[in-house]
């Protein structure tokens, strides 16, 4: 038997490869995500493929034993709904749990069901969605708040909606501080908003000024701290980050993903940020995507990583909402109108 491995961006295109370098007749035998780079480390992820050239003229148990192999092993994409996720990046394991869990829903509920295939697909991927809720506060006491991300993902302003949404509506003394020295502009978009809503502000360099800087705030019931933008593969400027987050002693770290993002960039924000020690993520930029499969299916990964709040547009306070599985699936995949579009380009 003719066994050949094949390395491609995504299954999509590796059973493509497939098919053009051992015909129709080619059997899947194992899929897996991988990741060049040093120890997976700073490179990229793709997908490895391992497939035997068929037999046309095989009997008929060879064939039976070549098409259970491929049922049993292969995330083949057998529906619109999973080419889209796997054109869209998602992890084929990610598909394949997804499109089963589907199917196995299916069957359970028999053919009665007025929800189509693609609603079924978004019960299935709510299902495994874990929510935080909003952030708490006590009855007496503060509590502080970090929030942590790559460059580019709007915690600044996420900060200024959660301030103006405790300040503004919920009456509750809010206090700034920021750590993001790296960026002047960042602070001083930081300082207009405090100015505008009335609120303390402070700036800490370094670990010896957090507890004094904590101070300077007053009696205030929330504290939130803004972060520096990191690469999350910059691990030394994240460690760096970390301890001095860890000198402010925040009850909660919020790990702030965009959802323009890619399954494969949200995972390594996940990986990047872990020192940061996030307890829960914020998913922006709602509004600048049509389809949210890459960055659930990042955050459903190992158990899922929880979600406290959405945004959704550039609004201060509105665009902020408390994240629910119905807003984070409404717009899963496009629509068929819009797969056959996006096929088709």
């Amino acid at each position: 038997m003719q066994i050949q491995v094949f390395r491609a961006a995504n299954l999509q295109a590796a059973l493509e490869e497939i098919r053009e370098s051992l015909g129709p007749h080619a059997s899947v035998l194992k899929t897996r995500q991988c990741r060049d780079g040093w120890m997976g480390w700073l490179g990229r992820s793709y997908v490895e493929v391992t497939a035997s050239a068929g037999e046309p003229g095989a009997d008929a148990a060879a064939d039976e034993s070549e098409l259970n192999l491929r049922a049993a092993l292969a995330p083949a994409a057998s529906s619109t709904e999973e080419k889209s996720l796997l054109a869209l990046g998602v992890d084929p394991t990610t598909v394949q749990r997804w499109t089963r869990s589907t199917t196995g829903f299916i069957s359970s509920i028999g053919e009665h069901s007025d929800l189509s295939r693609l609603e079924q697909l978004k019960q299935t991927v709510a299902r495994e969605i874990r929510l935080s809720g909003p952030i708490q506060l006590p009855t007496r006491g503060r509590r502080i708040i970090a929030l942590v991300g790559p460059t580019g993902v709007g915690k600044t302003t996420t900060i200024a909606k959660l301030a103006a949404g405790f300040r503004v509506r919920a009456n509750r003394r809010v206090g700034l501080l920021t750590i993001d020295t790296f960026r002047i502009a960042a602070i001083q978009q930081l300082r207009a908003y405090a100015q505008i809503m009335d609120l303390p502000m402070s700036v800490v360099e370094t670990t010896d000024q957090m507890p004094e800087a904590l101070d300077r705030l007053g009696d205030v019931d929330l504290i939130l701290i803004d972060t520096t933008g990191r690469s999350p593969k910059g691990e030394r400027q994240i460690d760096g980050l970390a301890e001095l987050l860890r000198s402010a002693r925040p009850d909660e770290t919020h790990l702030v993903v965009s959802a323009t993002s890619t399954a494969a960039v949200v995972q390594s924000a996940l990986e990047g940020f872990a020192s940061a020690q996030p307890t829960a993520a914020i998913v922006t930029k709602l509004d600048e995507t049509p389809y949210t499969a890459g960055v659930l299916s990042a955050l459903t990964t190992g158990g899922g990583f929880p979600i406290s709040y959405i945004t959704n547009g550039q609004q201060v306070p509105d665009d902020i909402a408390i994240a629910t599985t119905d807003h984070l699936v409404a717009r899963l995949l496009p629509t068929r109108i819009e797969v056959q579009q996006f096929e088709a380009a």
